[in-house]
């Protein structure tokens, strides 16, 4: 049996037919396989069309194995998939691994060269616009990475405006609109009320936002005692540091 056979077989044993989804290699003029379970890159945000660098065997041989594992595992998470496609992949002999190691190697020799088009091809506007948004988008992905971490931390949530507690208790309205006309609803509902009727919700807001404040400083001052005060407000620990030298 061939080296590619093995692969063909493994298909055969998840799915129950015979398949044959390994793709021949391509020219260096045609596109390179490429993985579509990324996010996209700046380029793609930009509209312009940037070379995908190949596959490594393997993920080569996990997208090509993860339609057969989806059809008989339909329900199965991305984590036991991969888990999945590990261990198969260590249970391939050398000469398969050899033989796309080698399909590799040309991938990448054939990526390079089209690479090297694309950049001379590039204009200084575009290479501009390129640079920014990828900042951007390095930004964003600070700024997720800390709220994540703040989410694990168990920092207090800033609480809603008063006009956003209004709008909790009209969810009845939505049924049968659209978005937009829900929300023109509301705004008109809000704006009809009386101030007697606007005061309630703002003295429940600010409660709210009072007790958040005391919430937050209490989180504050923990993570400062767990050597977290990256995390902390500045002026918290400007507060901090007065009170520390008031107690000399």
């Amino acid at each position: 049996m061939s080296p590619l056979q093995n692969i063909f077989r493994l298909s055969s044993s998840i799915t129950g037919n015979y398949k044959n989804i390994l793709l021949g290699r391509t020219s260096w003029l045609s596109p390179i396989q490429i993985c579509t379970y990324t996010r996209k890159s700046a380029e793609e945000k930009l509209g312009i069309e940037k070379p995908k660098r190949p596959l490594t065997p393997f993920f080569k041989f996990m997208t090509q194995m993860r339609p057969a594992l989806l059809a008989k595992n339909p329900g199965i998470s991305s984590k036991e998939a991969i888990t999945w496609t590990s261990k198969h992949w260590q249970q391939l002999d050398s000469e398969t691994k050899s033989q796309m190691n080698k399909e590799y190697e040309k991938d990448m020799e054939d990526y390079k060269k089209i690479k090297e088009i694309y950049m001379s091809s590039l204009t200084e506007q575009q290479k501009d616009d390129i640079k920014r948004v990828k900042e951007e988008m390095s930004a964003a992905k600070e700024k997720r990475k800390l709220k994540a971490e703040y989410k694990e931390l168990g920092r207090p949530k800033k609480p809603m405006s008063s006009y956003l507690l209004f709008t909790q208790t009209r969810k009845e309205s939505f049924k049968g609109k659209q978005l937009k006309e829900y929300q023109e609803t509301i705004k008109n509902e809000w704006l009809k009320l009386t101030e007697s009727e606007r005061v309630k919700y703002e003295k429940q807001a600010q409660d709210l936002m009072n007790k958040y404040k005391k919430d937050l400083e209490a989180w504050e001052l923990k993570m400062v005692a767990i050597g977290r005060s990256d995390l902390v407000q500045q002026k918290t620990l400007r507060q901090k540091a007065k009170s520390e030298k008031k107690s000399l």
